[in-house]
């Protein structure tokens, strides 16, 4: 299982300098209780020196370092002078989905107890109200074939476009994409009740759809599903979102997840995996930041042994029979004392998880 990001689009581009992020799952799952001493054996040796300092990012939220087993192997950062070697842990944590297959024995279909975990401050928390908003509009638009050769598609009104902000994120179709215009430009519509409103596929739209073999039926009107793409509507509101974790709340602020996903939420909530995918724009995005600020504050030669690792921390908790969760490891950066910044590298995916397996899962 890979996550892709579309690379459609100029913002994420200009954010990831045009490389797209993919992170394999199958077979690449950690014990979070075996990985953090895989870490530290790693890190020993490469030359590490102890005490190291393990860093968990607040961004990262990893409940597997909010026991004492962290503390038990590695020192904690308050207290611990500069020249202390140090590992950075970047995580985004997604739920578990069986569709990734087995790993270590655990069952499937594994038993979903619950439709909610406990998601609050996740990235998961953030887009389920575009999630939900998207998924509404796949089942509330209509297209529909009609005597004539007469192409429709029917809607809701307060799904158009009015061209005005709403501060409660309401997706709004873009129907200049998919409508025929009048003479003077306009969406001008077709027929016009108290629920819906129909208009006239205009041919271009209309002749994507029979690209993609669209199911016409002359029977009954077809709901537009996977093809509602993301160049087909817009989220009124993409600046502020109401509360902390995009839900509303008392205290309005900028979710922390906001500059980077906002700017590409069509692609994700279209996606086949959002969560996943979500998650690793925002972590690439993230391990970008890391990987900068260790060649501002640590370039050239010094006394520190520093490592950046970035990946995700897969949640078993809403399935039956396992509270368990693993560690996917995706990239890490590794400077090494007494190098210049040149030596500086960075860590692919599969080097950096053969490298964890190769050491002791024990201390």
């Amino acid at each position: 299982m890979s996550a892709h990001i579309l690379t459609d689009n100029s913002h994420f581009l200009s954010i990831f300098a045009g490389r797209t992020p993919s992170c394999h799952i199958r077979g690449r799952m950690i014990s979070s209780r075996e990985f953090l001493p895989r870490l530290k054996n790693y890190c020993l040796s490469l030359g590490f020196r102890k005490p190291i300092v393990l860093t968990p990012e607040p961004s990262a939220a990893l409940d597997m370092h909010g026991d004492d087993h962290a503390a038990s192997l590695f020192a904690a950062k308050n207290g611990i002078g500069s020249g202390n070697d140090s590992v950075t842990l970047l995580a985004a944590r997604v739920s578990y989905n069986p569709n990734w297959g087995v790993y270590g024995g655990l069952p499937r279909p594994l038993i979903h107890e619950t439709s909610d975990c406990r998601t609050e401050g996740t990235i998961a928390n953030f887009i389920a109200p575009y999630l939900a908003q998207y998924q509404s509009a796949q089942n509330h638009i209509y297209l529909a074939c009609h005597a004539a050769d007469q192409y429709l598609v029917i809607l809701p009104p307060d799904l158009i476009n009015s061209g005005q902000e709403n501060a409660d994120q309401k997706l709004k179709i873009l129907l200049d994409k998919m409508v025929e215009l009048d003479g003077k430009g306009h969406c001008s519509p077709h027929s016009v009740s108290d629920s819906f409103v129909s208009y006239r596929l205009s041919a271009q739209f209309l002749h994507l759809l029979r690209e993609n073999d669209f199911p016409w039926s002359s029977v009954k009107k077809q709901r537009i599903g996977r093809f509602l793409t993301p160049d087909l509507f817009v989220f009124a509101s993409t600046r502020q979102v109401n509360g902390k974790d995009g839900s509303s709340g008392r205290n309005r602020t900028t979710s922390p997840f906001a500059e980077i996903l906002l700017p590409v939420i069509g692609h994700i909530v279209t996606d086949a995996h959002p969560q996943l995918l979500a998650a690793m724009i925002h972590l690439q995005s993230e391990f970008s930041h890391a990987v900068d600020e260790m060649h501002h504050f640590h370039g050239g030669k010094d006394s520190e042994n520093l490592l950046c690792v970035a990946g995700l921390d897969i949640d078993f908790g809403s399935f039956g029979g396992s509270g368990k969760r693993y560690f996917v490891p995706w990239a890490a950066c590794l400077h090494r004392a007494g190098t210049d910044d040149a030596l500086t590298h960075q860590l692919e995916q599969d080097d950096l998880f053969v490298a964890l397996m190769a050491q002791e899962k024990n201390v």
